[in-house]
């Protein structure tokens, strides 16, 4: 531990190789989805990474490890609940939309579309691979021979273009709406 929080990261390394399968383990048989398992064991990870400088004061690694897995764990159930609530929402909603909603949804959908093409080519599909075809971010590193950082890195600046895309076109809803289309896109 000593090591680690002194920024070693072979010693980071040995660590992540040995407590991956637990930590993925326990985050695949709550979250039931290997996309999500992978991202809650990665993030737990790089919470550890970031936090290092504490591990010298904890005295039981195993139960520190444990309880910080738990958190991510439950976070990532919380948020994959909020969005089955508000895609079921979105379905009920839907049956009582008014023409001009099913309009608006349409331009905002073609809009989003528009945004997605114009992102840089790989990003592009990194992106549709996650979030259109729904694949994990390890299939996608298996198929583009990618890191998992690298498809991370390529999520979270096509989601920030989309974002700022949305919101000059005149969709500053940036998160439902791309929530909404991306769900429905197939």
């Amino acid at each position: 531990m000593l090591q680690i929080a002194a920024g070693k990261e072979a010693s980071f390394s040995i660590l992540v190789d040995r407590y991956w399968p637990r930590v993925y383990g326990h985050a695949l048989a709550y979250a039931k989805s290997q996309h999500v398992a992978e991202e809650v064991t990665q993030d737990v990870f790089m919470d550890l990474w970031h936090n290092r400088e504490k591990l010298t004061a904890v005295e039981h690694f195993d139960n520190y490890l444990f309880i910080v897995a738990r958190n991510r764990i439950f976070k990532a159930i919380r948020k994959k609940l909020e969005e089955t609530e508000a895609l079921e929402d979105v379905h009920v909603a839907e049956d009582i939309w008014l023409p001009d909603q099913h309009a608006e949804f349409r331009e905002i959908k073609t809009l989003l579309l528009n945004g997605i093409d114009e992102l840089p080519p790989v990003r592009r599909q990194v992106f549709t691979m996650s979030r259109i075809e729904g694949k994990s971010y390890e299939e996608i590193c298996q198929e583009l021979g990618i890191s998992r950082n690298t498809v991370k890195e390529h999520i979270v600046k096509a989601l920030n273009f989309l974002r700022n895309y949305m919101a000059v076109r005149g969709r500053p809803m940036f998160s439902m709406a791309v929530f909404i289309a991306t769900t429905l896109l197939h």
